[in-house]
């Protein structure tokens, strides 16, 4: 006697568990590696319902065999197995198919790519294998006179359900209680149950059985990291949580003082909160240019009772900044991940500004809160590097503009390299049209900027001349470096001014993906030098360039040696400093190399540009890399895609429908 309708029905029920659960906890294991943005989602649920979708029509014709009784406990079994063993194979795999090092801006071709191929290999086998299973379930039912309709319905039913008790217990109980590999071997494990469930024999069972308390045994002995630190970093914690995947890293040596890390999701070179030990700044990381803001809001003068909202606000990196720089000020903190600021508390800097903290999102925050600041900072990212829709729309700024005192200043922390970047100028544009203005200052030596707007008047960032030092609490190293942040701060040249162009971002149009997406992957890089064919003479546009260059105006020193009646050694150099600043390093080499030329007479000239040929070479050997891992990634792509094909091929020759079949239940 085989398995009653209500065994198969718990099958169902398991099976739909374990595909749904697995489907989400793939994303977070995947995290680590390769984060868990748009495209590594689509990936994601793209693979699975191709997989799904196979294995659908696979079942179909092994349920017209014979022997399709004996096959969904055996298919059930064998994902169980899979899905159990999966976790403990994607460390190495994704170290494999991304090695560490790779600047961020220039890997996301690699991370979509090595994402596609992890979840081939990881997943797409196992959800091959469940999506076989519901069809020969039905044909189980069915061959036990069960009428056709109900059998599908009654199985189908409880799979659904199985799918809803997944997706629920995965995303708000097994991972955030248990981490992605505990999580996964309990979906392998339910799946080994639902094999025993659908199992005609006794044998079948105690198989089945045996693989649940593998699996137990296999949850008990786990450990170590999901991804090893950095080299040349020590990892001090590790959490999973409800949203992200995080990590605690320090430096181990070096010759300066040692950095305190918190990298969320695929980390690489990029960090969402920093600790410079010994030090209440950051190294000259835009956090410490934020601090700028409430200057910006007094005129060049700190306000009274400061007191400052901080959106995004992690591990608590900018209330740090605060306590040296504003003594006094209260900054109330707001984050959807508790995870950060607990983690923040126990890691990072010792000394922070005090305030109220909420664990909530931004948009949500803003329309419960009946507060005023003087400044809100805006620096909440999701999937690393993506700036929140709602946190970016005229609406968004315009409940900001509520919660701002009079003068009050928004402050928003805006990846970008070029003042015409897609993502800084939409955002840039879209702030102008609620405050009347935006200011960009790009902050030097990364690819943030800082992006203001003033409630009343525009902001004077000349008025920051007039600051008046000596109130900070910083040490002497420290305190120099924030006089010459506020003087560098205080050129007006160095900040770009945006207008409001009718086009700005909207909750119901959200394009910031899209134009990220052309921000990081389209960027230009010629890979030689910038031609003069203008009618400047070159001694004046060798000052306007310089000028320009002072400003980190990068695009406009490359217009202006453009504009040059003939080249020069130095505005060479220039145009290489600025394609240097805009990431475009092949152009800056060839730039520099040209600039070398030009002055073969001059040895102090030689040897400064060798010097930056070699350190411009130097960065460009992990980004070349990167677009090897990317092109080798692809040719997997094709391969994994060209394997799948096959398997569906010799699955079809050897399931052919064979002469005679037993009739159905309506036969």
């Amino acid at each position: 006697m085989g398995p009653s309708l209500g065994r198969l029905s718990a099958s169902a029920g398991l099976a739909g568990f374990g595909c749904m659960a697995g489907e989400l906890i793939a994303v977070r294991l995947l995290a680590p590696h390769f984060g868990d943005s748009a495209y590594v989602w689509t990936n994601v649920i793209g693979i699975i319902l191709a997989a799904l979708a196979a294995g659908a029509w696979l079942g179909g014709r092994l349920a017209a065999r014979p022997n399709a009784e004996t096959w969904p406990w055996r298919l059930l079994a064998a994902a169980g197995a899979w899905l159990a063993v999966a976790p403990f194979a994607s460390t190495p795999l994704g170290g494999w198919l991304l090695p560490s090092g790779l600047p961020l801006d220039a890997a996301m071709p690699a991370l979509v790519r090595g994402s596609f191929v992890a979840t081939l290999l990881l997943f797409g086998p196992a959800m091959l294998l469940l999506g076989a299973v519901s069809p020969l379930l039905i044909t189980m039912a069915v061959r036990r006179a069960v009428a056709v309709g109900r059998a599908a319905g009654t199985i189908g039913a409880a799979g659904t359900l199985g799918s809803l008790g997944g997706t629920f217990a995965a995303t708000h109980w097994l991972v955030p209680e248990f981490g992605c590999r505990i999580a996964s071997m309990v979906a392998g494990a339910l799946l080994l149950a639902a094999a025993a469930c659908a199992a005609p024999r006794a044998g079948g069972r105690w198989v089945a059985g045996a693989g649940v308390l593998a699996v137990a045994i296999g949850t008990l002995l786990h450990g170590g990291p999901l991804r090893p630190a950095p080299p040349g970093m020590e990892l001090l914690a590790e959490r999973e949580g409800r949203y992200q995947f995080l990590q605690v890293v320090r430096t181990t040596a070096g010759d300066g003082p040692r950095r305190t890390l918190l990298l969320v999701n695929e980390g690489l070179d990029s960090f969402h909160s920093i600790y410079v030990e010994g030090s209440a700044l950051t190294g000259g990381a835009y956090y410490d240019w934020h601090a700028l803001a409430p200057l910006l809001a007094a005129d060049g003068a700190r306000p009274p009772e400061l007191a400052v909202l901080s959106i995004g606000d992690a591990a608590g990196t900018l209330r740090a900044v605060y306590a040296g720089v504003h003594p006094g000020a209260r900054v109330d903190g707001v984050d959807i991940d508790p995870l950060g600021r607990e983690l923040g508390l126990q890691f990072f800097a010792p000394e922070q500004a005090p305030g109220r903290a909420y664990t909530l999102d931004g948009r949500v925050f803003l329309q419960q809160a009946t507060e005023q600041w003087h400044v809100v900072h805006v620096d909440a990212y999701a999937h690393q590097v993506y700036v929140p829709a709602h946190l970016a729309s005229r609406e968004f700024f315009a409940q900001v503009r509520q919660r701002l005192r009079p003068g009050g200043v928004c402050a928003c922390n805006v990846g970008a390299l070029r003042a015409e970047d897609p993502v800084l100028r939409a955002i840039a544009t879209t702030m102008a049209a609620e405050f009347g203005h935006a200011l960009a200052f790009q902050v030097p030596a990364s690819r943030n900027a800082l992006l203001v707007a003033r409630r009343g008047e525009r902001p004077r960032p000349a008025a920051l001349a007039g600051f008046v030092f000596g109130q900070e609490r910083l040490s002497p190293p420290d305190a120099e470096a924030w006089r010459h942040l506020v003087a560098a701060a205080a050129n007006e040249a160095a900040w770009v001014e945006f207008a409001a162009d009718g086009r700005g971002l909207v909750d119901d149009r959200p394009e910031l993906d899209r134009l990220l997406h052309a921000s990081y992957l389209h960027q230009e890089d010629p890979g030689q030098p910038v031609p003069c064919r203008g009618d400047l003479e070159p001694a004046g546009a060798e000052l306007r360039a310089f000028s320009l260059a002072q400003a980190r105006r990068w695009t406009e020193v490359l217009q202006t040696v453009a504009q040059s009646r003939d080249a020069t050694a130095y505005l060479r150099e220039l145009a290489g400093d600025a394609r240097w600043s805009l990431r475009q390093l092949h152009s800056a080499i060839a730039e520099y190399d040209a600039a070398r030329q030009l002055a073969a007479g001059d040895a102090r000239v030689g040897s400064r540009l060798q010097d930056k040929l070699e350190a411009a070479r130097s960065e460009l050997q992990p980004i070349e890399r990167a677009d090897r891992v990317a092109a080798d990634l692809g040719r997997l792509q094709l391969a994994g895609c060209a394997v799948f094909l096959a398997f569906l091929l010799v699955a079809a020759w050897r399931t052919g429908r064979p002469p005679g079949h037993p009739p159905t239940a309506d036969g």
